[in-house]
């Protein structure tokens, strides 16, 4: 077992589809497996008989017993309010008092928004949190060497739908912050593209427009702005002649909530089709059959750099805590994924440079209302 890790991460074990089970099955691994220091939230007596079916109960994890649940059909803001006994709103609680580090959970994504205003606050001078999501992506090798597998930050993916020119510029610090700090991105100052329906200036949206221009006009230190970017660069940045994009690849593409959810359930329907097309025509000959079995090792290093479970879940960034928001559907391996993720998050000292980079750039005169009831999506 690994040595046991000092921070402890809130769990909120009723939210998602099947829960409590794989809620409570991904914990207990995070702690067996991992030396993870977590708090199990939600109804005792179920927890506990979860723990005790699972034959894990000898783990001696704690349990915070709370005895309401906010669903995925409940409004978001209106059940943060009101139900303030639910594990959901008690894990930001302990977050916010210091008795935890981090909260885990895969319920309401709209109400964990809700939580992290109501309960955590914004960081100073942000609009609106976002959440981010980390994709896989293909950059240039140095020299000529073959291509490299890299991490690319998607934002907003959900939590925002109706978004200002100044948000817009708010989620590329955002990003740009969070690839430094929590992925493997080689830059010092991450690159940064604007979502968009072609590169030329003159496309976009008012509102994409409008942001273009506030980036253009106010050049940051801490990433580098390539202008507009179109959905297949999220996965392969093409340079193109007028680039300020010197060393290829892409680390941040900045979008609001609606179109980062809609780019980010087509590319994992579009994974799984192509996964699943490719299964199926294996099958239709010995000859194909063979030849997978000798690509096998390519097709399993495949598999790892597409796995979505393997991300565990996303941070909601620009609140005062680690939250990591996990599918409604994750498994107990998602689970255990997300709990490793949610520390690393809290070591890298994500929050701290969070709200370092916000107060450096003043793109807003104004921030929006913090009434999370104004734009979540809830998906």
């Amino acid at each position: 077992m690994a040595p046991p890790m000092a921070h402890v991460i809130a769990i909120d074990a009723m939210g998602g589809d099947s829960a409590p089970g794989p809620e409570v099955e991904g914990a207990a691994a995070a702690v067996r497996d991992h030396g993870a220091r977590v708090i199990l939230l939600g109804d005792e007596s179920r927890l506990r008989a979860e723990l005790q079916r699972l034959g894990v109960s000898h783990l001696g994890i704690p349990i915070h017993h709370c005895p309401e649940v906010i669903t995925m059909d409940d409004h978001p803001g209106q059940a943060v309010r009101k139900k303030r006994l639910s594990s959901m709103r008690v894990g930001f609680e302990l977050v916010r008092s210091g008795e935890a580090s981090a909260v885990v959970s895969a319920g309401n994504s709209g109400a964990m928004l809700a939580c992290g205003l109501f309960v955590l606050g914004r960081v100073r001078g942000l609009d609106r949190p976002g959440i981010a999501v980390t994709m896989p992506t293909l950059q240039p090798g140095l020299f000529g060497a073959p291509l490299r597998i890299g991490e690319c930050v998607l934002l907003d993916t959900g939590a925002n739908v109706d978004v200002k020119p100044q948000t817009l510029a708010q989620f590329a610090v955002l990003g740009a912050t969070f690839a430094k700090q929590c992925t493997s991105c080689p830059r010092s100052r991450p690159s940064v593209g604007l979502l968009s329906n072609g590169e030329e200036s003159s496309k976009g949206t008012p509102l994409l427009r409008q942001t273009h221009a506030l980036l253009i006009a106010n050049p940051s230190p801490a990433f580098e702005y390539v202008g507009y970017v179109e959905g297949r660069d999220l996965f392969q940045f093409r340079r193109s002649a007028g680039s300020p994009l010197r060393d290829g690849g892409l680390d941040v593409v900045v979008t609001d909530g609606f179109t980062g959810n809609v780019v980010l359930k087509t590319a994992e329907g579009a994974g799984r089709f192509l996964a699943d097309l490719l299964r199926s025509e294996v099958k239709r000959s010995l000859l194909a059959q063979l030849g997978a079995l000798l690509m096998m090792p390519a097709l399993q290093s495949l598999k790892r750099v597409v796995d979505i479970e393997g991300r565990g879940g996303a941070p909601l960034l620009g609140v005062n805590g680690v939250a990591m928001i996990c599918h409604g559907r994750a498994s107990a391996r998602a689970i255990t994924r997300a709990i490793q993720v949610a520390q690393d998050h809290v070591q890298s000292g994500l929050i701290e440079a969070t709200k370092a980079a916000v107060s450096a750039h003043r793109f807003a005169e104004e921030s929006a209302s913090s009434d999370p009831e104004n734009q979540p999506t809830g998906g």
